[in-house]
């Protein structure tokens, strides 16, 4: 058995589980968002899921030779789930309590670009390692994003109604 393997995946679980409860508290408002401990906890959670994903991957027990052509697009996905993430969170100036509906720049094509970029991300460390066992985390992973973004969702709906309700038809994801 890979420790390490098991050490990164017990990481980045927790990660997951820090930042979907506060997702879920937020909604229940059972918390405040604009804490600096709260966000702080949420930083150190989204932290312990991103850099236990490069470990992790590395030490995959299921460890599958991929051919080069595979493993560039695992590159180009890392390249552009960054890139577009980054992009994302440069617009929004933050990553939490934006007080206006952000239309332009990534936002213009894409409703969740820090998302999608977080899921290529995933997706292109898995295709670059030949991680097989890291894929299935990676699906929960998403699974988790994606609950999210569904609850960001109707957040948005709340807050802007049509013209959110709008902007969402001219946009992807």
């Amino acid at each position: 058995m890979n420790t390490q393997f098991y050490v990164f995946l017990v990481l980045c679980l927790a990660g997951l589980a820090i930042r979907t409860t506060y997702e879920v508290l937020k909604k229940q408002g059972k918390l405040d968002p604009r804490n600096k401990t709260v966000f702080a906890i949420v930083f150190i959670g989204m932290s312990l899921i991103i850099s236990s994903w490069f470990f992790m991957s590395m030490a995959d027990p299921w460890h599958v030779n991929i051919p080069v052509v595979l493993r560039w697009l695992g590159i180009a996905l890392i390249a552009s789930g960054s890139v577009i993430a980054f992009a994302g969170v440069f617009q929004l100036r933050g990553l939490e309590n934006i007080d206006h509906l952000v239309t332009d720049g990534v936002f213009a094509r894409i409703r969740h670009p820090i998302y999608t970029g977080f899921i290529l991300f995933i997706l292109g460390w898995v295709t670059y390692f030949g991680a097989l066992a890291t894929l299935i985390v990676g699906g929960v992973a998403i699974i988790n994003i994606l609950y999210w973004r569904h609850l960001e969702e109707i957040k948005m709906e709340t807050d802007y109604g049509e013209a959110y309700q709008k902007y969402r038809k001219q946009t992807w994801f």
